[in-house]
């Protein structure tokens, strides 16, 4: 005759059987990549690996790109996001339920620039950080980026609105989107860059404002409300020698000392390379 299982046999046994599916579920993917030039590594639940094209990206993932790395991400809802040479970005939360919408959506720029296209779901279930900002988004194209040294964001809407604030999330500005650039340094809250600062940053820190030929159609934004920005520099390639005050914002910006009015050398270039190998 056979036995009752010991209630510590079906203990075990139920314990067992709703574990695996939690564990599956945690493994889904949260998107993937439609598009990347080498070279981008990402590190996470998916484990150590070299982002390919249509590769899966997860909840929890880091991702960083080396400073002729550029990729760009289809998330589940139809969220969209492009990171930017030599940049740095960590995927907090991706929560979405069984009709692809997302219920929490946490992204957290580390450093480097960005462009963020929001999709399917509800506003409110995005949230984007930076060292120094937070952004919440409402129907929104936003490019923004984080400095390397951690002593400022920035944030430019090229489509819809959204607040901009401090770190804290407390002392906010609403951004429509008219390209306006807002800026919010370590410790403080945001304020709109405007004239030379604006200009500088926007040469600086804005590739996707300049010029979007390597970004697929889905990726690319109207920034016609930027005016003219020919002459944008590509991220993570160094200013012209010759012009004193952009290499002194260059190098604020990536954490570098700033060269004097009377240095004619070419010892101060830009040495994108370290900010990769020190990811």
């Amino acid at each position: 005759m056979i036995g009752r299982p010991s209630s510590h046999v079906v203990l075990t046994c139920l314990l067992a059987s709703t574990a695996i599916p939690s564990a599956s579920f945690a493994q889904q993917p949260s998107g993937n990549v439609v598009k990347v030039d080498p070279a981008v590594n990402a590190s996470g639940p998916g484990g150590a690996r070299l982002l390919e094209l249509e590769g899966a990206v997860f909840m929890g993932d880091e991702i960083v790109a080396s400073p002729y790395g550029l990729a760009q991400i289809r998330f589940v809802d139809d969220t969209r996001m492009v990171i930017g040479p030599n940049s740095r970005l960590r995927i907090d939360e991706f929560v979405f339920s069984s009709d692809l919408t997302a219920q929490e959506v946490t992204i957290t720029a580390l450093k480097g620039a960005f462009r963020f296209i929001s999709g399917n779901s509800p506003s409110e279930a995005y949230s984007i950080r930076t060292p120094t900002m937070t952004i919440g988004v409402r129907g929104t194209v936003v490019d923004f980026y984080a400095a390397v040294n951690g002593t400022e964001s920035g944030a430019i809407f090229h489509d819809g609105s959204g607040d901009v604030c401090d770190a804290a999330g407390t002392n906010c500005v609403v951004a429509v989107d008219d390209c306006r650039l807002f800026v919010a340094p370590q410790g403080g809250g945001p304020g709109e860059a405007t004239g030379i600062d604006r200009e500088l940053r926007l040469q600086v820190r804005f590739p996707f404002v300049g010029g979007q030929g390597g970004l697929d159609a889905a990726f690319q934004a109207d920034t016609g409300a930027c005016g003219n920005a020919s002459n944008i520099r590509t991220l993570g390639t160094p200013p012209d020698n010759n012009d004193k005050l952009e290499n002194r914002v260059f190098d604020e910006f990536d954490g570098k000392e700033p060269p004097g009015d009377d240095d004619d050398s070419d010892s101060d270039d830009t040495d994108s390379d370290d900010d990769f190998d020190d990811a």
